[in-house]
């Protein structure tokens, strides 16, 4: 992306929130523009410049004809007071957020309409200013953010994700709030305030979700979703969008995943991400018709199949479920066990189970789909794994494992990776789940396992679009570790304490009976519903609206002679009467301008 004329304005404030703490802020404007100014709002704990807006601040002045505020959040970069991890940002007793609003609002060259954008920890802020209700904030696009903090950002499934929390914010260069952030392992009203749950009747904000099978905050993502598409107030129903690929959060919109190179379809480049965020912007600012109202509600990437499919939901209708049991020979199957048995294994604190990919920004060998062979061979974890496939699974949504299990402590984890076998024997992790038990029963709660007695618990394992292909093997990775994605428990059944030095050995039994006939519930989708679903994704509708040729996809459009007359999204201008070429993908189609 080339933006040869820059010509925007820049002015930096000082903006005073209710408490008086005043946070550094910078405005952009195009340099000419009539009226009043649509304002896209960023806050950020990062650089205000340095959060690729090299892109970002052209496209929304000079192109867009939008300012753009970029604010950091107390404590950082220049703001005054006390960085308190978005405490301040949701819907307390300070609220950051809704101010920032109600700063721009009363500016001169303001229009009193505000929409929320970019990434990472601005998409956070994104989520709970939507949950401040502010009237004058109308739309947002929260790319790869949490709506939750304390589900799906510190402890997701009661256990402390200790890499994220860990090196983000010693990264931020506040590593004294890690403490404040373990000091609350349990859901109390610490976090209420910033979790978008609490208040989705109450949100108005329609937003466009940005999201990857492999990011951090994928879980999240699709919740948000669901519950605001479904739940939310009158302009939030019906009105969000998400896009799910094949990306991870420091590698979002790239080809190379993990362990696996995907094709040039699953790429999102830097245009093609201006162009879904300014469509977005411009539908809710200004009023324009530009289609991506009518797009369908869902598009995600299936990975083996390695294309992309739409929906009206997520996972789409038509997923059923089916049991896949443990058995005791270490097979994976649709049949129920017939005879008694467990599996056991020891899990020792002091040598947890490492983590070997998954949805994290950075771990020692890489994130996202890794090869979990090295894992096979240890003591502490069990392997289970279905006979090779003679037709294509594909699963949409979250897999829940249900296990029937005994220990000899008062707590421990539990985690359950999911794993494609291919025939050259490497097993790509798919994705993982984890369940601290004594949270078994909710996370405002502790519940102690009594040892020597047989209970269960459910893992939910991260949601995913995988089609497992013939040749391919199904296999259940067990183990009571997933270090240093998350901390190791340390068994002893007290309360949380990071890096708890009294550590216990944990002897674990996993049971395959009748009477407790672990499984692992996998949400399948019929091959051929998949074909159309496919289909849907991959259509490409070109328009003709009066003189005008439209299309919701990137696309090109040049006269007989040759001569390029559009490139873009949406709509060209008037036409005069004729033939037209128009280039979509890989596609040349005539249209007829009457």
């Amino acid at each position: 992306m080339l933006y040869l004329l820059v010509s925007y304005t820049h002015e930096f404030y000082m903006v005073s929130m209710r408490d008086g703490v005043r946070l550094a802020t910078d405005v952009y404007k195009p340099t000419i523009y009539f009226g009043q100014l649509h304002t896209i709002l960023i806050r950020t704990p990062y650089d205000r410049t340095a959060t690729g807006l090299s892109y970002l601040i052209p496209y929304i002045t000079d192109i867009k004809g939008y300012a753009l505020v970029i604010q950091s959040l107390r404590g950082f970069n220049g703001s005054e007071g006390e960085p308190s991890v978005f405490r301040t940002d949701g819907w307390g007793e300070l609220q950051d957020g809704y101010d920032a609003v109600q700063w721009i609002i009363s500016q001169p060259w303001s229009s009193g309409k505000v929409c929320g954008s970019w990434l990472s920890a601005m998409g956070i802020t994104q989520y709970l200013l939507s949950g401040t209700l502010h009237p004058a904030y109308k739309c947002a696009t929260p790319i790869i953010g949490a709506h939750s903090i304390y589900h799906y950002a510190a402890f997701y499934g009661g256990e402390f994700r200790k890499n994220l929390v860990e090196n983000w914010l010693s990264g931020l260069g506040v590593p004294h709030l890690i403490d404040t952030v373990a000091s609350h392992p349990l859901y109390d009203s610490t976090w209420y305030i910033m979790n978008l749950n609490e208040r989705i009747p109450d949100v108005n904000v329609p937003m466009y979700h940005l999201a990857g099978w492999f990011d951090i905050f994928l879980e999240s993502q699709i919740e948000a979703f669901i519950n605001l598409q479904f739940n939310g107030g009158p302009l939030a129903r019906g009105n969000q969008k998400i896009i799910i690929g094949p990306w991870g959060h420091l590698t979002f919109g790239q080809t190379v995943q993990g362990d696996l190179i995907f094709p040039s379809n699953a790429a999102l480049s830097v245009d093609d991400l201006m162009n879904i965020l300014g469509r977005w912007y411009d539908y809710w600012l200004k009023g324009d018709n530009n289609g991506v109202i009518d797009e369908p509600p869902v598009k995600f990437y299936i990975i083996g199949i390695n294309e992309w499919a739409t929906s009206d939901t997520f996972p789409p209708r038509g997923v059923y479920y089916r049991k896949w049991y443990l058995h005791g020979d270490g097979s994976l199957r649709l049949s129920p066990p017939t005879s008694d048995s467990f599996s056991v294994y020891v899990y020792d604190p002091n040598d947890p189970t490492p983590s070997i990919g998954g949805n994290e920004m950075d771990l020692p060998g890489g994130t996202g789909p890794k090869d979990q062979r090295p894992l096979l061979s240890r003591s502490d974890v069990l392997v289970f794994q279905s006979d090779v496939l003679t037709d294509t699974v594909v699963v949409i949504g979250n897999i829940i494992g249900k296990l029937y299990f005994e220990s000899d402590r008062y707590d421990t984890d539990f985690v359950i990776r999911i794993a494609d076998v291919y025939p050259d024997g490497r097993a790509i992790l798919v994705s993982d789940g984890i369940i601290k038990a004594r949270f078994r029963y909710g996370f405002d709660r502790e519940v102690l396992i009594t040892p020597g007695q047989i209970d269960s618990v459910e893992v939910k394992v991260w949601a995913t679009a995988w089609a497992f292909l013939p040749g391919h093997r199904i296999m259940v990775i067990i183990s009571s570790a997933n270090y240093p994605r998350f901390e190791a428990n340390p068994n002893n059944g007290g309360p949380f304490v990071r890096d708890d030095t009294f550590k216990l050995v944990a002897t674990n039994k996993i049971y395959h009976s009748p009477q407790y006939p672990s499984y692992i519930n996998i949400p399948m989708y019929p091959s051929t519903a998949v074909r159309e679903m496919i289909a849907r994704g991959n259509r490409s509708e070109i328009k003709v609206e009066g003189s005008r040729i439209c299309s919701s996809d990137y696309h090109s459009i040049y006269d007989i002679s040759g001569r390029m007359l559009f490139q873009g999204v949406g709509c060209s201008r008037n036409l005069k009467a004729g033939v037209y070429m128009v280039k979509l993908r890989k596609r040349i189609l005539k249209v007829i301008i009457r």
